[in-house]
């Protein structure tokens, strides 16, 4: 579907020539018609989710430039390095961060080209993962004992700061495989760290998150497909904007890690 309507990363010069963003649009367009589905954007103003969107917004004082995105990324990005926010009201202003934000994950997921040539994580059903099966730290108690905290590449969310501890003095969950897992993208519940893995107890008033998309790219160019989830924190105290879990393994049925190497930090919508 398509509608028309700071600082950038480290790695972010290497995009700023347009054969760089034509290279990205043909490792997108490779991507889809290797059976993954479309990268999906939020429309700005209407929050739609489409596949692309156009915003018309101003590059100087008295001209406005329409941008479609994903495809005018690299003159978007050009002028926003030029002082065009400064343009802008406070609305336009907010809609050319969500550009530069939108521009930034495209290059994030696409910008080493070609199909990786291993691929063992498509055939996972992520929309009801265990929880087992991802890179939770079940020894780490970030406000408790940090020492045990090993430390995530800048960007990537860790879990347990975003998932409801059982307390010290409460009845500890049974240990139920059932409830340790996502269910058509929600998960809400307690959890028991321990040593040997996760407990888990279903509360709907318990903090969680929400898959809101999937998106499937070679992230770090190792030739091992990698997918990216794009979590949505519930409850209270939580981010409100989506958080971004690069995950890849090495064989069938291994474990989720994050992908060693990533070019840059992980880009926050």
């Amino acid at each position: 579907m398509k509608q028309s309507l700071n600082q950038q990363p480290n790695n972010a010069r290497a995009m700023r020539h347009p054969l760089c963003w034509l290279l990205l649009l043909m490792a997108i367009s490779a991507a889809s018609e290797a059976g993954h589905a479309d990268l999906y954007f939020s429309a700005p103003y209407s929050g739609q989710k489409v596949t692309e969107y156009e915003v018309n917004l101003p590059i100087s004082r008295h001209i406005k430039k329409p941008f479609r995105i994903p495809a005018d990324c690299a003159a978007a990005q050009a002028a926003f390095r030029q002082g065009a926010q400064q343009w802008c009201n406070r609305v336009e202003r907010t809609i050319w961060s969500k550009v530069q934000q939108d521009c930034d994950y495209v290059n994030f997921l696409y910008r080493f080209n070609g199909p990786p040539t291993h691929d063992f994580v498509s055939g996972y059903d992520f929309m009801n993962a265990k929880l087992h099966d991802l890179p939770i730290q079940v020894d780490c108690n970030p406000e408790s004992d940090s020492g045990n905290c090993r430390p995530l590449p800048p960007g990537v969310p860790d879990l347990t700061r975003i998932l409801t501890r059982v307390e010290p003095s409460s009845e500890k969950p049974a240990n139920d495989l059932q409830a340790c897992r996502i269910k058509n993208g929600l998960f809400r519940g307690r959890i028991d760290f321990k040593s040997t893995g996760l407990d888990c107890e279903t509360d709907p008033l318990a903090t969680g998150f929400r898959v809101i998309a999937i998106d499937y790219a070679d992230v770090n160019g190792d030739g091992y497909q990698d997918v990216t989830l794009r979590l949505l924190p519930l409850g209270r105290g939580g981010r409100r904007g989506p958080l971004i879990l690069p995950l890849t393994r090495k064989q069938a049925d291994g474990p989720f890690t994050i992908p060693q190497n990533l070019p840059g930090p992980v880009p926050r919508p």
